[in-house]
């Protein structure tokens, strides 16, 4: 009796605008191109030595994520935001966390606890030594995993561009702070009371989370 074939999904391989995208949200979280500054599209197209369509779709998805924006006859210019818009945007992000947390804590799996606890561990690992740079795609993942472990299909789909948006910042206030283990510390917090099924706790870490954030950056929550 002939075992049963498994079906594999297919997956399309990226195309040639959806790597120039990725490489560009990194570079504008790493402050490559700091806020206010140009892009240009043909030094882009230079660079990558393709044409400038698919510099040019990458760099519309960048506008609609609004991390750019175009200005008439001039270009693209990286946004740059105020202070009173840097607090509104993570305001903004803490209510979705807060609200992923509080269903994390009621429909987080085992497995997801499991996975968690890896991502933790590495964590620990980069921030002992101080690697930022190693750090934020694993942030980036545990901020993802909450949002899976919400149950909430439409939070799940709609982070990331929320993300993508808060990354610079993100990244910008690693730079300046104090204590990185800190940070380690309130995601443990944070994975432990969902653990717990603990959805106040859990709300109480995320919260902790923005506000250390904001603080390294000398902003206030206002919360």
């Amino acid at each position: 009796m002939s075992a049963e074939r498994k079906e594999i999904p297919f997956r399309a391989p990226p195309s040639m605008a959806e790597s120039i995208i990725g490489i560009l949200r990194d570079r504008l979280a790493g402050g490559v191109y700091p806020p206010g500054s140009w892009i240009r599209e043909s030094a882009l197209a230079e660079e990558f030595q393709i044409s400038n369509g698919p510099i040019r779709e990458a760099l519309q998805t960048l506008v609609n994520d609004g991390l750019l924006v175009r200005e008439p006859w001039k270009g693209m210019r990286v946004v740059s935001l105020g202070d009173e818009e840097i607090v509104e945007l993570f305001q903004f992000r803490l209510a979705l966390q807060e609200l992923a947390a509080e269903l994390a804590a009621k429909h987080a799996t085992p497995e997801q606890i499991v996975e968690a606890r890896r991502l933790l561990a590495a964590m620990d690992d980069v921030l002992e030594r101080g690697d930022i740079d190693a750090q934020m795609p694993l942030g980036g993942q545990l901020a993802q995993w909450l949002c899976a472990c919400s149950g909430n299909s439409r939070l799940e789909q709609n982070w990331s561009r929320l993300t993508y948006q808060t990354r610079m910042y993100i990244y910008a206030s690693l730079r300046d702070a104090k204590d990185l283990r800190l940070i380690a510390q309130l995601w443990h917090e944070l994975v432990d009371a969902i653990e717990k099924r603990d959805g106040s706790a859990a709300r109480t870490a995320v919260r902790k989370l923005a506000r250390r954030t904001l603080d390294d950056l000398q902003l206030s929550l206002d919360l």
